[in-house]
């Protein structure tokens, strides 16, 4: 029941930052968009406060830093000095995730050869899309590595340990690695609404999804 009291307004919210997308509602986008990752942020902290391990709390400081990036990824098609704000702070959210990820798991085959296959993955859309990168490209090569490993980690856990938690990261993961890629085609690609509205869905999922990997824990 708590779980579904944590999902369910969740998810309604995400439905109507869609209808203001599609409406080209700026800041009542932006802002209900904030309010979105601050609420899968404030959930993964309530759960690293509980658990009181410094490692989750470098997890949950990972989500923290999705806040502000959310607000400046909004100009990523207006502002390119924004745009490279947020870059920057996903680039910190991903480092903190990883630097948990590895403080809790110990290293092993399956997330290098998932890494590999995500990249295969990335490439054969860039290749085909002719994605045309600006300025932000060298910085977005960085970020590019740093999401996708982040991804590979948190899908391989579930590989070497099943259980309830570890799929939440396994899900996390991918959301977030497919919300990437479905975000550079809208944005270097294909420019469609349904392209930034599945970003968004798929996004907001693997947040709340990563916010679970602990919560789950805890509830």
């Amino acid at each position: 029941m708590t779980t579904i009291a944590i999902i369910a307004p969740y998810f309604a919210l995400i439905a109507y930052y869609i209808v203001l997308e599609k409406r080209e509602s700026f800041w009542p986008a932006t802002i209900l968009k904030v309010i979105l990752t601050a609420y899968a942020a404030s959930c993964c902290v309530y759960a690293a406060a509980l658990l009181d391990n410094y490692i989750f709390s470098i997890f949950a400081l990972g989500l923290l830093c999705a806040v502000p990036a959310d607000y400046f990824l909004q100009y990523i098609k207006t502002d390119l000095t924004k745009y490279r704000i947020g870059i920057s702070l996903f680039s910190v959210m991903h480092i903190c995730l990883i630097v948990s990820f590895y403080l809790m798991w110990k290293v092993t085959f399956y997330e290098f050869a998932v890494f590999a296959l995500l990249i295969a993955i990335l490439l054969v859309f860039q290749i085909q899309g002719k994605w045309k990168m600006g300025k932000e490209k060298a910085q977005l090569m960085v970020y590019i590595i740093l999401v996708v490993f982040m991804s590979a980690k948190a899908i391989s856990l579930y590989i070497i340990s099943p259980s309830t938690y570890t799929l939440m990261a396994f899900l996390g993961g991918l959301f977030f690695y497919v919300s990437d890629l479905i975000l550079g085609i809208w944005a270097y690609s294909a420019s469609k609404f349904a392209y930034l509205a599945l970003n968004r869905i798929t996004y907001f999922v693997g947040q709340l999804c990563l916010a679970f990997y602990l919560l789950i824990q805890v509830l």
